[in-house]
């Protein structure tokens, strides 16, 4: 299979497979420092409530930014594990946190965890069930090694809810449109709720947060904008001239009064049942 082109939308699905790995390296390091990203991860990680001697999954790690964050949860004695079907973000998240206490990156598919049933104390995904084949495959398995009354957290965007500040509304709605269409799963985050339901999961809860970026090299960088105008005059030919036009101006506008993007951030989460028979 050929290598990707690099769009962030779909490109997350196989970064190994895409041309410029250091994009998507990028984008995760831009995002971990923006506050509004700061905010929901913090909540993410307290709601799994960790304590010293747990084991912590996180799926999806990507960088790792978040497995020594739970790991000083859990130590000493505990474990952080993050798991990702990338091997090269893996090797960036190994040497930067290699001498963590409890810390260990491992490659896999997550549809399929090889682990064993009822053997970890909290587990989370953020931001990858957008880009997985079967999200609901994904949060079974979350379920399945989780250990009875131990704390499950998903975290991830409802692209329907992406929004540009921009003047022409009908460029606007095509560019949103073209982005937001990329996902695997668009939609994910107004699902989590019910989806973590229908595991049989007690005391379950729901939050909201918007991501921001603010200036036109924070939104390129987390939205890809470029990209997304690219692909959108390749779609729709019609109106090339006047997604230019908008384009124009959105750099315009960046150098007086500056350009925003946001999405809503759902998270979403219960608790494993004490009395629950696990599957094997």
């Amino acid at each position: 299979m050929g290598k990707h082109d690099g769009y962030l939308a779909d490109g997350f699905r196989d970064v190994d497979n895409n041309t410029d790995v250091s994009k998507f390296e990028a984008c995760l390091r831009f995002l971990e420092k923006l506050p509004s990203i700061e905010t929901y991860k913090k909540k993410s990680i307290e709601r799994l409530r960790l304590k010293q001697g747990d084991t912590a999954l996180d799926l999806g790690c990507g960088l790792g930014f978040d497995v020594p964050k739970m790991a000083r949860l859990v130590s000493p004695g505990g474990r952080s594990v993050g798991i990702d079907s990338s091997e090269k973000l893996l090797d960036s998240a190994r040497r930067a946190f290699s001498g963590c206490e409890g810390v260990s990156f491992v490659q896999g598919d997550i549809h399929d965890l090889q682990i064993p049933s009822n053997s970890v104390n909290g587990i989370r995904v953020d931001r990858t069930l957008q880009h997985v084949r079967d999200p609901q495959k994904v949060i079974s398995e979350m379920v399945r090694v989780l250990k009875p009354g131990g704390w499950l957290v998903c975290a991830e965007p409802d692209w329907s809810t992406f929004v540009i500040d921009a003047d022409d509304n009908e460029v606007t709605n095509t560019v949103v449109r073209t982005w937001s269409g990329s996902f695997e799963n668009p939609h994910i985050g107004r699902q989590l709720l019910r989806r973590v339901r229908s595991e049989g999961l007690e005391n379950t809860w729901a939050e909201g947060f918007v991501l921001l970026a603010d200036g036109l090299t924070a939104v390129d960088t987390v939205y890809d904008l470029y990209a997304t105008v690219r692909r959108a005059k390749t779609e729709n030919e019609e109106m090339s001239s006047a997604i230019d036009a908008w384009l124009n101006g959105q750099v315009r506008r960046d150098d007086h009064e500056g350009v925003i993007a946001c999405v809503t951030i759902f998270l979403a989460g219960g608790q494993k049942c004490e009395y629950k028979d696990s599957r094997k």
